[in-house]
This record gives structure tokens, C-alpha cells and sequence, in this order.
């Protein structure tokens, strides 16, 4: 059995997270997604997540020049390297596995309860994000999420509707690079809302780049899903 330890919450970040929780769908649905597959459909490659809570997962980049993959089998991760050779990283999570993870954990909101060390509420202010595909400038509820292994999120809520709108991470110690997401077009899949748009906002381009997003919930992922590839198969 793993025992997990309850993220510290203060009252009026519980109150922005329940009332984002509820906007999505509520704690009943949530609660039953098991398994997630995310495809995210770059203008140059495609990304493709499978998540099984609590603690597996893979993503494999297809782009025009090579597939590129990263996995935690429950123990392990693994991960190709710049030649394609595969690399297993023995009884660890990598720092971009730990990522990952928290991106999946901020789109479903429950999994932060469990996952993350503390939960702050930043306060309240105007900010720029997008709806219905126009930039608009709203009042966000913000919430600091800081996890044990030193990722630390800033999510943004919109006060009207409650739903998440953006979000910013940064690793403490580890060199990452520093990007803006903004969520939108929120529809449906099986009783949930998500978005089905998201941009980015790379502050060294100054640019902002549109990912189509598409999911698939309870497909039944097994075990077997997430072990690290054999060299035929990423060849």
C-alpha cells in the first residue's frame, strides 16, 4: 500500500481550488478518472501523454525528424537520449518526469491535494489570459502550488467563471525554462471540462505558439503501458 501526504492548504486557497473543481465537473467526477491519454498537436510535432494515477507515466514527441520519448514505470524513468539510445534512470524520478506529472496534476486539480507540499492563495488581480479565443483582462484568483522535489506552479483562476486560465512554473534549483500556459476553449469529455486550447508564451522568443489539445479518459491503460520501450521499438 502507498501512503501519501496531505498537500497543506490554506482556507482561502481550498476555497478557490473546490469552487475550480466544481466548475469542471465536481469532486464525484474527478475522482473516477483513473487514466488520461492527452494529445497535444503542435504546428511541428505532436506530443502524446498517458498518465495512469497515481504514479505512472510516458509521453512520446513525434516530430519530422525522430520520435523522442520519457517514462516512469511506478519505480524507474526512462528516457531516449539526443542518438535515441534509451536511458534508464534506476529508482528516481528525472526532473522532467517530475514536470510531467505536475502538468497532468494541475489539469485534473484533485491529483494537487495529494501530490503537492503546500497550496497558497496569492490573492486576487487583473490579468491577461484568453476566452473564446480573444485576449481579455480579468480579475484571477492566483495560487502558489509548490511540490516537495522543488517545482513550484503560479495558477491563475477567473474570478467569473472559475476556471483555471493560466499558469507558470519554475523549477527552484533546476535549469528550466521559464514558459506561460493559458487555457481555453473548455469542452467536454465525459462529463469534464477541458481545454481544448492552450497557448504558450516563451518569454526568450517573445512569441506565443497555439496547441490543439485532445483527450481520451478511462481507456483502460495497464501497468505494461509505461515500461520502458525496448531499443527495436524506438529504432
Amino acid at each position: 500500500m502507498e501512503w501519501f501526504m496531505a498537500a497543506v492548504i490554506d482556507e482561502k486557497a481550498r476555497t478557490v481550488l473546490e469552487a475550480a473543481v466544481e466548475a469542471v465537473g465536481g469532486r464525484k467526477r474527478l475522482q473516477k478518472v483513473t487514466d488520461i491519454i492527452i494529445t497535444a498537436t503542435h504546428a511541428l510535432y505532436t506530443d502524446t501523454i498517458r498518465y495512469r494515477s497515481p504514479n505512472r507515466i510516458a509521453r512520446e514527441s513525434r516530430f519530422p525528424w525522430g520520435v523522442v520519448q520519457i517514462g516512469y514505470d511506478g519505480t524507474s524513468s526512462w528516457h531516449t537520449d539526443k542518438d535515441g539510445k534509451l536511458v534508464l534512470e534506476e529508482g528516481k524520478k528525472i526532473p522532467a518526469v517530475q514536470w510531467l506529472f505536475h502538468k497532468v496534476e494541475v489539469l485534473l486539480l484533485l491529483p494537487l491535494e495529494r501530490e503537492a507540499k503546500t497550496i497558497e492563495y496569492l490573492g486576487g488581480k487583473n490579468a491577461y489570459y484568453f476566452e473564446n479565443g480573444e485576449t481579455v483582462r480579468k480579475v484571477a484568483d492566483i495560487l502558489r502550488v509548490t511540490f516537495p522535489d522543488g517545482w513550484v506552479f503560479r495558477l491563475y483562476f477567473a474570478r467569473d467563471t472559475r476556471m483555471l486560465v493560466k499558469s507558470e512554473f519554475r523549477h527552484t534549483t533546476h535549469q528550466s525554462r521559464y514558459v506561460e500556459r493559458f487555457f481555453t476553449r473548455y469542452q467536454k469529455v465525459r462529463s469534464i471540462l477541458f481545454p481544448r486550447r492552450v497557448y504558450e508564451y516563451n518569454h526568450q522568443s517573445g512569441r506565443f505558439t497555439r496547441v490543439k489539445i485532445d483527450y481520451e479518459v478511462n481507456v483502460g491503460l495497464k501497468r505494461r503501458t509505461f515500461k520502458m520501450p525496448t531499443a527495436k521499438e524506438v529504432s
